[in-house]
């Protein structure tokens, strides 16, 4: 089963693995970070989780045993705002199926906290792997940033798209009722 469990320097290493490049490291973490990653940068996104009330939160994805996937949430806490960023599937397990169920795991930590209220993110708008997985989890498409990013000369459109408290709790109680529907029913009976 996957679970998540806190980013932590030991997790270093493993993290800046999965990224190959500029473009990389800027489709994962925003055009503010530089290949390779190294410990000032990720130490630097730790630090922000010490704050009281945190300004960020890291995780890693454990699935049977190997560390899978990140993500960070973001937290505007005066306005009520998660930020959903810097979500990664390690390069030996994408394709699995395992991105919706980290993901799922991120959001119910942000909504975890009763001051939140909105979950939003942003994506390059040519990543569309990406963008269908957060549409099934109920994020909905609210505009472009035109050529926002400038990436090895090339410029990237990001979209944006948010999640809010109603629409996530409406898709929660569907999950519920879809999941009591499919459990075997035991008639006591006989």
């Amino acid at each position: 089963m996957l679970h998540l469990v806190p980013f932590a320097p030991e997790h270093f290493a493993i993290i800046s693995d999965w990224f190959a490049s500029q473009a990389d490291v800027v489709q994962w973490g925003g055009p503010l970070l530089a290949f390779p990653l190294n410990e000032e940068q990720l130490q630097a996104m730790l630090a922000e989780g010490d704050t009281v009330p945190p300004t960020r939160l890291c995780w890693m994805a454990e699935h049977a045993s190997l560390l899978v996937g990140h993500a960070q949430l973001g937290f505007d806490w005066r306005n009520g705002n998660a930020l959903l960023a810097r979500v990664a599937i390690a390069p030996c397990a994408r394709g699995q199926g395992l991105a919706g169920h980290m993901l799922r795991l991120v959001l119910e930590q942000a909504f975890s906290w009763p001051e939140i209220e909105r979950v939003e993110l942003n994506v390059y708008a040519w990543n569309t792997p990406a963008i269908r997985s957060y549409e099934r989890l109920g994020f909905r498409a609210e505009g472009v940033r035109r050529a926002s990013a400038l990436v090895d000369g090339e410029r990237w459109d990001t979209a944006i798209m948010g999640l809010l408290r109603p629409e996530w709790q409406a898709q929660a109680d569907r999950v519920r009722t879809l999941a009591t529907l499919a459990s075997p029913r035991i008639n006591a009976t006989p």
